[in-house]
């Protein structure tokens, strides 16, 4: 008998059970700490209503921006303001915008021409918004989403009924092309790993994130933690947003929100790869030891793991245990069909497109490889047009507990603008 290939066989059988069964686990989590919000639950919006501030950043957005402020402008909510901020668009964002608030006094659109030295260009429109609402509530949303026309009063009756500050979404996925359907259910399940929902809306778990596709704020406690003027220089400043909230003790939700907020994020192969490295490689931190965990993680339940360990496990389990030896990966199997079923739909994704998984794990681990290769030499990050540059690739500014005070000149920690096209230097490795 070789003992070694069973025990081998076994081992990596026993990793993907075990991964199988936490996730298993998160799924029974969520059923329990994450409420699904139906529209039309019956709301206690008090009589006089606050004034409800919608911000909508738009750079470059002439596709999306229309259904996107259709499904706002719809909104039965009683006493809203809309914002559109068009960000140095070049397209025809802004004549769309300005035909759809044409005769209607609560919209607005905000030109940008600029981006100051030291912001992302979300965060410094989603700021620049601020400046022109009167919102006691602000809500900010992605114009590649659209709501439920029940969606902020929905939102605002759970966070005055539950006394927190910050209520934000998980969507429904719009899913049309392959590459679509194939990575991008994957990719947010790798997302809801890192910061499991349940443990997110766990007040004595200090884990915790937004998501900057949508979410609202009470005004007030925007301003305590800073608004984005304290995250103005993260990739992914609604996790700041999240982190800054729940550290104040403010309270947050994350609710699913697959009735009440649809997205198309990315289109095709490149922009989902692309997009979702940048999102995950900044939610981890540009951490090389996070990466190398989950890429482990993911290489050993992928199915090329599987099926060499039930090769390994096979033929010296069948003469060790001749009438038992299918049972473990016959049970691994059916938790990596089973599973990934329920785990999509708590993720606003169809079931059946958890087939996918397959491939979808496979591009995860290549994009793990690509993240640890961005870390390693220090790779500008590039977004929507605009490269930035980090003097030190390991911005602490993520997490409210280890803000950095930086020694550069411009005051904005280690973020640097380096120009808006695909070219971009180094910063060197003494820095």
């Amino acid at each position: 008998m070789n003992y070694i290939s069973l025990v081998m066989g076994t081992a990596i059988l026993t990793f993907i059970m075990f991964f199988w069964s936490a996730r298993m686990r998160d799924i029974s989590d969520n059923a329990r700490w994450v409420p699904v919000l139906a529209p039309d639950k019956p709301t206690a919006i008090p009589e006089i209503p606050p004034l409800i501030s919608i911000i909508v950043p738009a750079h470059n957005e002439e596709i999306m921006i229309r259904s996107c402020l259709e499904s706002v402008i719809a909104q039965d909510y009683a006493d809203l303001e809309i914002i559109c901020v068009n960000d140095r668009s070049t397209d025809r964002t802004a004549e769309i915008v300005a035909e759809l608030f044409q005769g209607r006094s609560n919209c607005r659109i905000i030109t940008i021409n600029d981006r100051p030295s030291g912001w992302t260009g979300k965060c410094n429109a989603l700021h620049e918004g601020v400046k022109y609402s009167s919102g006691d509530w602000l809500a900010f949303l992605d114009a590649d989403s659209r709501l439920h026309s029940s969606a902020l009063r929905q939102c605002l009756d759970e966070a005055l009924k539950r006394k927190i500050n910050l209520v934000t979404l998980s969507p429904k996925f719009e899913l049309d092309t392959f590459w679509e359907k194939a990575l991008v259910p994957t990719f947010a399940a790798m997302a809801a790993i890192i910061f499991p929902l349940a443990k997110v809306n766990n007040p004595k778990s200090p884990v915790a994130t937004a998501n900057g596709m949508f979410f609202i704020i009470n005004r007030s406690a925007y301003e305590k933690i800073g608004g984005h003027c304290n995250v103005r220089d993260l990739a992914v400043e609604d996790i700041g947003i999240g982190k800054r909230i729940k550290a104040a003790g403010m309270g947050l939700l994350f609710a699913n929100g697959k009735n009440l907020l649809s997205t198309r994020m990315y289109s095709d192969f490149k922009q989902c790869m692309h997009g979702w490295t940048r999102i995950l490689c900044a939610a981890m931190n540009y951490k090389i030891t996070t990466v190398l965990r989950y890429l482990a993680m993911h290489v050993l339940v992928s199915l090329p793991s599987f099926i060499l360990a039930a090769y390994l496990f096979s033929q010296p389990a069948m003469e060790f245990w001749p009438d038992f030896w299918f049972l473990l990966p016959l049970a691994v199997g059916v938790q990596m069909t089973l599973i990934p079923c329920l785990f999509a739909d708590q993720l606003g994704a169809p079931r059946k497109y958890s087939v996918y998984i397959i491939l979808g794990n496979l591009m995860l681990v290549w994009m793990f490889l690509v993240m640890l290769k961005k870390i390693g030499f220090r790779d500008a990050l590039q977004w929507r047009g605009t490269t930035y540059c980090y003097t030190r690739y390991q911005p602490k500014r993520l997490d409210p507990s280890q803000v950095e005070i930086s020694e550069a000149p411009n005051g904005f920690g280690s973020f640097q603008t380096v120009n808006e096209s695909e070219t971009f230097e180094r910063p060197s490795s003494s820095s």
